[in-house]
Parts: structure tokens; C-alpha cells; sequence
């Protein structure tokens, strides 16, 4: 029974009992069942029992009464008042209880305290037990209690709760004068009797710890292997070779060393994220801040400095300007030509409705001050700015479409015109943020969302930048999340949310904002959401349950769910039978293949870890096989005739996509050179084959150089995004011939102050013979896959030029610099 005349449920039966679905008798520390079967690994589940309110209780006139009767008992008894706080005190686990399920009352919840009946104890300084003069309100009455689960064993939840009390009885015995006559020692139970071979300490008869002593102590210390961060009580799941846990950052030192890089702890389909948990992969960059720092250190100091500083996009007369009205609608109307299914990709962008703005707005000379516009009027002029800006990227990013002569001199003064453009947007942004924000409106908020739009698909726009989500903010300060009666503003409402959770889902960041009948009780009517919604939402699951912070993650069910997603995706692929479905597949499957490509490479890291080199090798295979498929499906995309002027909304995307596969197919070239180091001058058929992987890895890196760099011959425009990615490709070639260039004694040679430890494990070396080859033999045919080997040796590949200096020079050094870092 509870203190308060309340009865517990009964505890839990043992896992073995419940896994036999047997009768248990509770017994600890092995109940009858597993005694007589010989079962020692009985153990029971880590939560304890929960208070429900009993049948009997008092009447309200009696617990009144006797409530005035004990207070005014305590009121003349300050020790005893003092004991019966020690007894009456809420605990840790109830506070923090009642601050996660009561963050905010309801409406109609009236406030609940503890009535004061010891005035004398209030604002009294304490500082004997932790260690500060706070002014503490001491009250006393009633405990408040909630029913609440908690994931630690009853053990646990006597430790901590004895570390509390001992420290409240501390603080009230400084408080009162008077000391209690308790052992405060850190012995758990130091009055209780020995029992089973043990004592109170938990130590067996001879002095040494128990097994269960010694969990609980690395449990609680954080140490080992930690059962009790298991939601699932399956034994099966006890397993340490079971367990998800890559995502831990294990070197702390590369948080540090490998600055101006950081960390991205909320997006896991990120380069910065893997890096930093990946050894291999963050010798690179540690590498190349060494030899920055060595030969060009004021070039560093400068650039970390303009890195600082921002980009400045503002211009000096400070108005909004435009091309000619003729020009412009000439522009607007190229647009319509070219995506002809705007109407279903982006609905909330209405050209024809643009165009005739721009003949009731635009006068002779378009240039317009904007702190003389109304809302309304800069939120047009913003849409008609995307709008604008979407055309050159349609444009640009298309080799498919021929341009005559006079549609080429339409497009080139487009391009001269985006600098200004992309000043329009910046202007109209800050002007809108001046604005009070009760008088935004739904234009304003249309604009918003287009122009949100074209930041997550122009490559001018840097895809780490920081994302404000204004969209989705000011939608739901406008409560157009809970649309129900409007068309208009539920298909607004559809747009924001496929594209809030598009740009997040492809980073590997969990869309908080729009998740829950909460966040979002609006109808889908958009049929192109409608067809998406299972497999977004399938996206949101699973990254909730990968970045899950309370509990160990699941190796077979991060397998699991790593297959049902493929599932879920063939699903959402039956559905598309019109162009603008089959566009928004791409998306998906851009999307789709981005997280494979993340979630496979940190499998191979986890069984890396665990030293399971079979089932590396298995995973390893599947791995390239997703690279090969992924490498043909961007680059067929991009030549697809179907997709033609399309290619603007998946062309970012792809690119980010290659960027990620260059990032690991380094992190397995130096496992390969890691290994070659360490066995110089030792020939074996392993190290013959572990050299033609590395070889096939490098020549998998420069054909998919040549590709990108003949793509952006094509190009009507240079695209920065194209030339970032290139110049980041050069500099892993220069570092693998810088490393390759060095002596091969010892990691030391190349890595100088932070060679790979030792103890790192590299899952080439455990990898059999025969796997190894079926590996290069793969290679192989991903390599011939992308370009013939006869056409390639014919073209020029690349060339080092700088291996010492991992091709840094002092005009490229913001170039290469920023291609790595922003």
C-alpha cells in the first residue's frame, strides 16, 4: 500500500514467464519457473508499478478534519514538521512527470499547491547541500502524485530517491537546528539486514561486486552497455550486437579539428553528420586543415573572417527594379511555354494572373521604392521576381531545349538580370519582416511559399544555409493548417507542407512542425499530395524512430524499416501516370535514394564496428549495387527528354546526391589506403585485390568528374552548385595523389599528428578473399556502367597538379575552401 491509502498494481511477471506466457510468482532475484528449469538469466522488466487509486477511501469531511488536525500538529512541532516534509516532498521523477504531461493547464484546470502551514521556514538561505545560498520556500502538506511509467528498475528509482531525500534532509536540518537521527551515509539500505549472500552494498559475502550490483552502477554512471535505455523488453533486444548506435559521436576530438566543418546532430543524411562519426572520412578534412594552416595561413585567417561577415546583397539606392514590361511578360510567357504543368506542380503560382499585374503596376522605367508600397503590392512583386528567376533555372538547368536566336537574347538578358533579382528578393524580404505582422495576409504568405519554393530548388542557393521555415510559420500564424472551409487556402496549405517536409525528409532532419492532427488537421485536396502522403509520412516515422534520444535504437528494425521504405515507394510509383506525378516520383525517389545511400553506408559502419565482416561484405555489395542504380538514375534524368525544362525542380537534388556518394566513395577509398599502408611491402592476393579496389574507386571518382564537367558544357549557364561539386571532386583527387605520393610506412606519414588509431577497425581487413573479389569484380561494372573504358582512355582525364598542397594555390583557396565548407 502507498503512504497515501492508495494500492499499486501488481508487479510485473519475469520476461522468461511472460515470453512462455507462464503463471510467474514474482519471486526475486529468480522466480519459481526459471529456478526449477535452470534458467539464471531471469530478470524482470525495468519499470516499475504504477499507483491507481484504491476503493476505499475517506469521505471529504473526515480527510478535511483530519488534515486541519495535522497541521496544526506540525505547526507546534518543527522536527516533526521536518520529518513529515522528508515523507510528504515531491520526488525528481514526479516533477519532471508533471513538467512533461503538465507544461500547460487547460482551460478550465484550476492551479494546485501544497498549503503552507510552517511559515517560518520560508526564504530561509541553505547552502550545505548544494553548495549555493538559494532561497528556499519550504512548504509542506499533501504530496500531489501522478500515475507515471518510468524507464528505471526499481533498484534505480531507490538510489535516486534516497541521493534526494538525503540531500532534502540536509537542507532541513540546517533549516530546523536539529538533527535527524538517520544515517546519511551512501550505502543504499544501510539499516536493512543481509540477505541471499549479499549485503546492503550490494557486494556478495567474499567482497566482490555482484553482476546485477555492477550494471546498476554502469548504469547509472552512463557506462557499458545500458539495458535500461530499451523501450522493447523482448531478451532478443539485449543484445549489444542488436543495437543501432553509430550516431554516437565516438572521436570528440573531430568536433574541434576539423573546424570550420560542424556538426549537423539533427540531419543524419547530411556530409558534416557522417563525417564526423566516420574516422576514415574525417582524416580528409583534418588532413586538409593541416596543410591550409601550414602553407596558407593568412589566406585562412581572411576567408574565416569574410566567412563571418556574410553575404552582402544589398545595393545602394535600395529600390526594387525590374526588366521592361515587355520584356518582362516576354519572360512570364517563356515560362508558361515551357512548363506547361505549372498548374500542378506549383499551383499557388499563377503567370497569366503575374502578367497582367505587371501591366497594371509596371510603368515606363519598373523601379519601385518599397517602403511606398502597400503588402499586397510587395507580395506581387516578389511573385513576379520568382517568377522571373524560376524561368532562368528552367532554362539553364535544361540541355534538351534548343533556343533560336531570339529566344537566346531573351535568355541572356534574363541572366544579366538575376543579380538584381536576387536583390529584389532580399529588399522585399526585409520590407515584409519591417511590416507589423498582423497585417500579413494570404498574398503575402502565397509569396512566401513561392519563394521558399525556389530556395530549396535553384542551385544559387547554398544548401547548408540556415532554413528559417518562414513558410511554414507564418501559415500557422495565419492557421491555414487548420483550413477546412477555403479551397484556396487548403491547397496553399498543401504546397507548404510537401515542400516543408521535402526539404527537410532530404537532409535526413525530422519536420516537427507540421507532424500530429496538432500541427495539421487540414484536408489534402492537392491529388499530388494526396498520392504522397503515405510515404511522407512513412519518412517522418522513421526518422523519428532513428533520431529517437531516449531510448537505443534497433539494428533489425532499422533493417526493417530500411526495406518497407522501398515498399512504400513502389506504392507511391503505381500512382503516377501524369507528367506532373511522375516529376513529383523523381523527387521521391531522389529522396529515397539520398537516405538509402546514408542509411547503408552507416549499416557498413555499424558492422564494421561489431567486426562482422560477413555481413559487411553482404550490406558492402548491396551498397554499390545502390550506388550503380543511383549514378544512372541521375545522370539519365538529366538527358531525359520527357523531363525537358523539368529539370529544375530534381536537378539540385541530384547534384547534392552525387556530392554524397564522392563524400563515401573517399570514406572507403581510405580504408583501402589505410590498409595498403600498413602491409608496405607485404604481396598477397588480399593486398593485389585491396590495391584494384582503391585503383576502381579512384576511377569511379574522375569518370564522374568527366560527366558533371561535360553536363556543364552543355549548359546554357554556369551553374555554382555544378562548379562547387567539381572543384570539391578535384580536391579529392589532389589528396588521394598527395597521399599516394607519400611514403607508405606507416599512417603517420600521411596523417602526421592524428593518425588513424589503431584501434579503429577496418572491416577491408577482416573482409575473406573470395567476397574481396566478388567486390572488385562489382567495381568493375559500375565503372564500365558509367563510361567505356575505351571512350575514357581516349578522353583527357584529370591530372594533379598540386598533391603537395592538395591542390590548394593561393587564387583558388576561397574556391576550394568554400566548396568544402559552405
Amino acid at each position: 500500500m502507498d503512504i497515501r491509502g492508495r494500492k499499486m498494481k501488481k508487479p510485473p511477471a519475469c520476461v522468461q514467464c511472460r515470453k512462455r506466457k507462464i503463471g510467474c510468482d514474482r519471486v526475486k532475484p529468480i522466480c519459481g519457473n526459471c529456478l526449477k528449469n535452470g534458467k539464471t538469466d531471469c530478470f524482470f522488466p525495468d519499470v516499475p508499478g504504477q499507483y491507481v487509486p484504491s476503493n476505499s477511501s475517506l469521505q471529504n469531511s473526515a480527510k478535511y478534519e483530519l488534515a486541519r488536525e495535522n497541521a496544526a500538529e506540525l505547526h507546534h512541532n518543527p522536527e516533526l514538521a521536518s520529518m513529515e516534509q522528508i515523507r510528504e516532498y515531491n520526488t525528481r521523477l514526479q516533477l519532471l512527470n508533471a513538467q512533461q504531461h503538465r507544461t500547460s493547464p487547460g482551460p478550465m484546470e484550476t492551479a494546485q499547491f501544497i498549503p503552507r502551514t510552517v511559515p517560518t521556514f520560508e526564504n530561509k538561505p541553505v547552502s550545505s547541500a548544494n553548495g549555493s545560498a538559494l532561497h528556499l520556500n519550504w512548504v509542506q502538506g499533501p504530496a500531489m502524485f501522478d500515475i507515471m511509467t518510468s524507464p528505471y528498475t526499481q533498484e534505480e528509482v531507490l538510489l535516486k530517491e534516497m541521493d534526494f531525500c538525503r540531500s532534502r534532509l540536509l537542507e532541513l536540518q540546517e533549516i530546523t537546528g536539529t538533527k535527524a537521527g538517520v544515517n546519511l551515509s551512501d550505502d543504499l539500505g544501510s539499516n536493512g539486514s543481509n540477505s541471499g549472500g549479499r549485503d546492503h552494498s550490494g557486494r556478495d559475502q567474499n567482497g566482490g561486486d555482484t553482476p546485477d550490483y555492477r550494471r546498476l552502477q554502469m548504469s547509472l554512471r552512463g557506462e557499458g552497455f545500458n539495458v535500461n535505455e530499451f523501450r522493447d523488453l523482448d531478451p532478443e533486444f539485449l543484445d549489444a550486437k542488436q543495437v543501432f548506435d553509430v550516431f554516437t559521436v565516438t572521436n570528440t576530438d573531430n568536433l574541434t579539428d576539423l573546424n570550420p566543418l560542424s556538426d549537423a546532430p539533427n540531419c543524419i543524411f547530411n556530409v558534416r553528420f557522417l563525417t564526423i562519426r566516420d574516422e576514415y572520412l574525417a582524416q580528409f578534412y583534418r588532413r586538409f586543415n593541416q596543410v591550409a594552416k601550414d602553407n596558407f595561413n593568412d589566406l585562412l585567417t581572411n576567408w574565416r573572417q569574410q566567412r563571418s561577415k556574410g553575404p552582402s546583397h544589398l545595393k545602394n539606392d535600395q529600390s526594387i527594379r525590374f526588366p521592361p514590361r515587355g520584356v518582362t511578360q516576354e519572360i512570364i510567357t517563356k515560362y508558361l511555354t515551357t512548363v506547361t504543368d505549372t498548374n500542378s506542380l506549383i499551383p499557388i503560382l499563377k503567370p497569366r494572373e503575374l502578367s497582367t499585374a505587371v501591366e497594371q503596376l509596371f510603368g515606363r522605367e519598373p523601379i519601385f521604392s518599397p517602403n511606398k508600397l502597400d503588402l499586397p503590392q510587395i507580395a506581387t512583386l516578389g511573385q513576379v521576381t520568382v517568377c522571373l528567376l524560376l524561368t532562368y533555372e528552367t532554362l539553364s538547368s535544361s540541355v534538351l531545349i534548343p533556343l533560336r536566336d531570339e529566344q537566346l537574347t531573351l535568355f541572356h538578358q534574363l541572366r544579366d538580370w538575376v543579380p538584381s533579382l536576387m536583390t529584389n528578393l532580399h529588399l522585399i524580404r526585409s520590407e515584409i519582416d519591417r511590416r507589423d505582422s498582423n497585417s500579413y495576409s494570404v498574398n503575402v504568405l502565397n509569396f512566401i511559399a513561392i519563394w521558399k519554393y525556389y530556395q530549396s530548388v535553384a542551385d544559387t542557393s547554398d544548401s547548408d544555409s540556415a532554413d528559417g521555415d518562414e513558410d511554414v510559420h507564418m501559415a500557422r500564424l495565419l492557421s491555414l493548417n487548420h483550413e477546412s472551409k477555403n479551397q484556396l487556402h487548403i491547397l496553399l496549405w498543401n504546397f507548404i507542407f510537401k515542400n516543408y517536409c521535402w526539404r527537410h525528409l532530404f537532409k535526413g532532419e525530422i519536420p516537427s512542425m507540421v507532424m500530429g492532427s496538432e500541427q495539421n488537421s487540414a484536408t489534402v485536396i492537392d491529388p499530388l499530395l494526396n498520392n504522397d502522403f503515405p510515404l511522407l509520412t512513412f519518412q517522418i516515422d522513421m526518422l523519428k524512430y532513428l533520431q529517437t534520444k531516449d531510448s537505443m535504437v534497433s539494428l533489425p528494425k532499422v533493417l526493417a524499416l530500411r526495406d518497407l521504405f522501398k515498399v512504400k515507394l513502389n506504392d507511391q510509383n503505381k500512382k503516377c501516370y501524369t507528367t506532373a506525378a511522375i516529376i513529383t516520383s523523381v523527387v521521391d525517389s531522389l529522396i529515397y535514394r539520398n537516405a538509402m545511400l546514408f542509411i547503408n553506408y552507416y549499416l557498413l559502419m555499424q558492422y564494421e564496428k561489431l567486426g562482422d565482416a560477413d555481413t559487411f561484405a553482404d550490406y558492402y555489395k548491396e551498397f554499390l549495387q545502390l550506388v550503380q542504380e543511383t549514378l544512372f538514375y541521375v545522370f539519365s534524368n538529366l538527358a531525359n527528354l520527357k523531363f525537358a525544362g523539368y529539370e529544375f525542380i530534381f536537378a539540385k537534388k541530384s547534384f547534392l546526391t552525387l556530392e554524397n556518394i564522392c563524400s563515401m566513395i573517399l570514406g572507403l577509398y581510405q580504408r583501402c589506403y589505410t590498409l595498403l599502408a600498413k602491409n608496405t611491402g607485404i604481396v598477397t592476393d588480399s593486398t593485389k585485390a585491396e590495391g584494384q579496389q582503391a585503383e576502381i574507386l579512384v576511377l569511379l571518382l574522375k569518370k564522374i568528374l568527366m560527366l558533371l564537367q561535360d553536363y556543364a558544357k552543355n549548359r546554357k549557364a554556369g551553374s555554382p552548385l555544378i562548379f562547387k561539386l567539381v572543384c570539391k571532386l578535384r580536391t579529392t583527387l589532389e589528396y588521394i595523389a598527395h597521399c599516394e605520393s607519400s611514403p607508405m610506412v606507416t599512417m603517420n606519414h600521411v596523417m602526421e599528428k592524428r593518425p588513424i588509431s589503431s584501434s579503429t577497425t577496418n572491416a577491408f581487413e577482416l573482409i575473406d578473399d573470395s567476397d574481396l573479389a566478388k567486390v572488385v569484380t562489382k567495381l568493375r561494372g559500375i565503372s564500365e556502367s558509367l563510361i567505356k573504358s575505351d571512350f575514357y582512355n581516349q578522353r583527357k582525364p584529370y591530372q594533379p597538379t598540386n598533391p603537395q598542397t592538395i591542390g590548394l594555390t593561393a587564387e583558388n583557396f576561397s574556391d576550394v575552401f568554400n566548396s568544402l565548407y559552405s
